[in-house]
């Protein structure tokens, strides 16, 4: 904790106009129709602010606990990493699963876009954003900025719930992680490995899961193409991590994992390719711009939306 309140003392205060257009960009997202996981108003690089508010909940709901510095032991590759998370989440003794209609409750610190509508984050710039998701992962709540909680309904199309059912297996996992995103809209450009990455990450980060069923998550986080292992990645608050990464044809997203205990830190982004955009107005993007960049402060079961643990 102490980490936290040294990063956060050192982060540069931003605008409240800059908080308010950032808050105002969620509730549009998040008013947005179903599916949830492709969710745009024009086509935009998959890991925008909203899926990002998403993803930073947590991997797994966890209690809080301090840090001593981190010690990392190279894995070979994703099956090791993948393995060696989903043995600590069986074996998880933080880990608790909450009974129906109550709230995860999430307070992240994210790098906010320079402007609208291109997607690039400001590396420099920290905001924090507060959000409360249904356990049941259908449901998210965030202030308006004025006060007011408003309530969406949001959620990947497949649910914790059903991933429990027996046979949990990776591969029946996946299986089911398949038809719920072959069920779903495609998104613009996107290829089914990313929808499939997308939606597991939202599943795991958004969703009360117990211990077989995010172990299985894992597990099948390994099978899917074009996931691989960073050694040394970096979240919004300066802390040091080992990732699960996913690079498609346009971008990598970092899953950024503790190396002592593989919770979860927060999540990075970039684009790999140039890419132009015509939809309303021409955007060109460069390879290699950041378009996401968070870390988890701190998360808790409550009992309602604006309950704080």
């Amino acid at each position: 904790m102490d980490e936290i309140k040294n990063f956060r003392g050192s982060t540069p205060t931003i605008t409240r106009e800059a908080e308010d257009a950032a808050r105002a960009r969620l509730l549009r997202a998040m008013s947005e129709p179903a599916p949830a996981p492709r969710r745009r108003r024009v086509p935009r690089p998959v890991w925008s602010l909203a899926l990002a508010a998403s993803l930073a909940v947590a991997v797994g709901v966890a209690l809080a606990r301090g840090d001593d510095r981190p010690v990392f032991t190279p894995v070979a590759g994703v099956q090791e990493l993948s393995e060696r998370a989903a043995t600590a989440a069986e074996t998880d003794p933080y880990t608790t699963v909450p009974s129906p209609g109550r709230w995860l409750y999430v307070k992240e610190s994210i790098a906010p876009l320079r402007a609208e509508p291109a997607p690039e984050v400001d590396r420099d710039r920290r905001m924090t954003l507060e959000l409360w998701n249904s356990v049941d992962g259908r449901q998210t709540a965030l202030d308006d900025g004025k006060g007011k909680l408003v309530i969406h309904e949001s959620g990947p199309g497949v649910t914790a719930a059903d991933l429990a059912e027996e046979p949990v297996t990776p591969e029946r996992t996946l299986a089911r992680i398949k038809a719920a995103v072959a069920a779903s809209a495609p998104g613009a450009d996107e290829p089914a490995e990313q929808r499939i990455v997308e939606t597991i990450a939202q599943v795991m980060s958004e969703q009360a899961v117990e211990r077989k069923v995010r172990a299985a998550l894992f597990r099948a986080l390994s099978l899917v193409p074009g996931v691989s292992v960073r050694q040394d990645a970096v979240d919004a608050a300066g802390r040091h991590g080992i990732a699960l990464v996913y690079t498609g044809p346009w971008e990598r997203f970092e899953l950024i994992l503790s190396p002592q205990d593989y919770r979860f830190l927060g999540t990075y982004g970039e684009t790999v390719a140039d890419r132009t955009f015509t939809a309303g107005q021409r955007l060109e993007v460069k390879a290699g711009t950041p378009v996401v960049w968070t870390a988890r402060l701190e998360a808790g079961i409550v009992d309602r939306p604006g309950d704080r643990p």
